[in-house]
């Protein structure tokens, strides 16, 4: 892992290998950066792509630290890594909170420097109301402290490979402990926030994926995201929890790498 000091001097960890179409993997919530060996494994024996995964702070190898615990500073940390490395039109790829954090970004910075975007489960307001019906699972203005003082249910669906959990399991002791005391507030902050109006914001193609047995939210959010989205389409695993890239590796992989394939030399 290589380390670098954000702009408010968090010291966060990322690694990157590869050459060519530069694709940044953004982890969700208590997840870290190694998690996605399995699509970084397969993305370089493809080849043409150089391969960034990002611990955001409090995550994976990044330092523990009670500040920005927002989504907006997730969404600054990332533009930090991206000037950092003079990343020239990324692919962005985030499983849940991680695509929170690419919204952060594109409410920021815009689309310009991007040249294409991954949602994996993640729905773009968690909250349902009159105006949106694909928020978490129930959850309103009116139960929201029920909800959170709640744990979280099981991500996954189906059982996760053996190979694939011992890895996890190897990589998770190289890492700082999760906290989730000191994280509750960027857990609070992710359910308050609104990424509606920054979908019309977005130019560069976007594949909105959904699962069919998400623990979190429907499935419907990934089309009804496509539908908002001049350059949006969905995808729909039908067999897969809120880890599909864990939970179904080849077929996710499969649709991984039919995605980037067209921005290899782009």
């Amino acid at each position: 892992m290589n380390y670098f000091v954000t702009s408010d001097q968090a010291t966060l960890s990322y690694f990157d290998v590869g050459e060519g179409q530069p694709i940044v993997l953004i982890a969700g919530y208590g997840g870290n950066a190694k998690s996605w060996f399995n699509q970084v494994e397969a993305l370089l024996a493809y080849g043409g792509f150089r391969v960034i995964g990002f611990d955001r702070r409090n995550h994976g190898a990044s330092q523990n630290v009670t500040y920005g615990q927002h989504i907006a500073r997730h969404g600054e940390d990332l533009h930090d890594l991206i000037e950092l490395l003079k990343l020239e039109k990324p692919i962005l790829i985030g499983h849940s909170q991680g695509m929170s954090a690419i919204y952060a970004y594109i409410m920021l910075h815009g689309s310009e420097n991007v040249r294409a975007i991954m949602s994996i489960d993640q729905t773009p307001k968690m909250i349902n109301d009159k105006s949106w019906k694909y928020g978490m699972y129930d959850v309103t203005y009116d139960n929201f402290d029920e909800t959170l003082a709640r744990d979280l249910p099981e991500a996954t669906f189906k059982e996760i490979d053996i190979v694939l959990r011992e890895k996890i399991a190897h990589y998770k002791k190289q890492d700082h402990q999760f906290d989730y005391i000191v994280t509750k507030p960027l857990l609070f902050n992710h359910f308050f926030e609104n990424w509606l109006d920054v979908l019309p914001q977005i130019t560069v193609p976007i594949l909105f994926v959904g699962c069919e047995h998400s623990a979190y939210w429907s499935h419907q959010h990934a089309q009804e995201c496509a539908k908002r989205v001049k350059t949006g389409h969905s995808y729909i695993f039908e067999t897969s929890g809120h880890l599909p890239q864990l939970e179904e590796p080849v077929e996710f992989n499969k649709m991984l790498l039919a995605f980037v394939d067209q921005y290899v030399g782009a």
